[in-house]
């Protein structure tokens, strides 16, 4: 008999909103606040981490993000930096400072972050999920986790890669990171493609290293809820990954 796990806070930690400029990326345009709403509460998720779709120039989405989480208390606002960009660190001071954003997202369509970024975020500790799998090897940060051990590196997707010839190996790539840095953790966002992955994720690297998320609102929470939910794992496991994680890592 199957058994529902809601006795507990969920908070998605990676989900997206935002108009978007790359009209012939379907995931990347009208992703709005109503829509992930409606995902939320059809999938009984309490919290949400946002961030912006991809833009060339973050300053007008972080704010729209700021303004989102002010309005709202279910949502949490990361920003994210356009790292080719000579200002990274004038980006990351409006985005703390003046918007209040409690993270950074970082994905390799804005570039790679450099030294300079990453002194910024380690003087705020500002906790930092990162893109990996999905065609980029969660390898490539390893000498930025090494370089900064007091900033949280959340590696996205838990690694997962739609490529048949490296769905599973780049997963465990992420899952020797997690378990090697004490800063590491993994994130579900659109792993519940092969749920085999989810199962030997939490076997690996353990709970207290993995959080429950999405990629809302192009992928439904509540598929992810069931995933997580069904594993054959305790209700303290459970609550670790469905919001205690992430809660401890933001003092929510």
């Amino acid at each position: 008999m199957r058994r529902y796990y809601h006795k507990i806070m969920i908070i998605d930690c990676h989900t997206h909103i935002g108009k978007g400029e790359m009209l012939n990326d379907v995931f990347q345009i009208n992703s709005t606040p109503e829509r992930l709403l409606y995902l939320m509460n059809k999938g009984g998720v309490d919290k949400s981490v946002i961030f912006p779709v991809c833009y060339k120039d973050y300053r007008k989405p972080n704010e729209e993000i700021a303004e989102i989480a002010e309005k709202d208390n279910r949502f949490v606002g990361f920003g994210r930096v356009s790292m080719n960009a000579s200002n990274v660190t004038e980006q990351v001071d409006y985005a703390v400072k003046e918007l209040g954003l409690r993270g950074i997202k970082l994905h390799t369509m804005d570039g790679f972050p450099s030294r300079e970024l990453m002194d910024r975020i380690n003087e705020y500790r500002l906790p930092v999920l990162a893109h990996s799998g999905m065609g980029t090897s969660p390898l490539v940060y390893e000498g930025l986790i090494q370089s900064y051990p007091d900033v949280v590196i959340i590696l996205a997707h838990l690694g997962f890669d739609l490529n048949w010839s490296t769905m599973f190996s780049m997963p465990m790539s992420a899952f020797y990171l997690a378990k090697k840095y004490r800063n590491v953790y993994l994130d579900t966002a659109a792993a519940h493609w092969v749920q085999y992955i989810i199962e030997q994720a939490v076997e690996e690297v353990g709970a207290d290293k993995i959080l429950f998320g999405t990629d809302a609102p192009w992928f439904y929470p509540s598929i992810m809820w069931a995933c997580i939910n069904d594993l054959e794992i305790s209700d303290d496991d459970k609550q670790k990954i469905f919001g205690g994680n992430i809660a401890r890592i933001l003092n929510l």
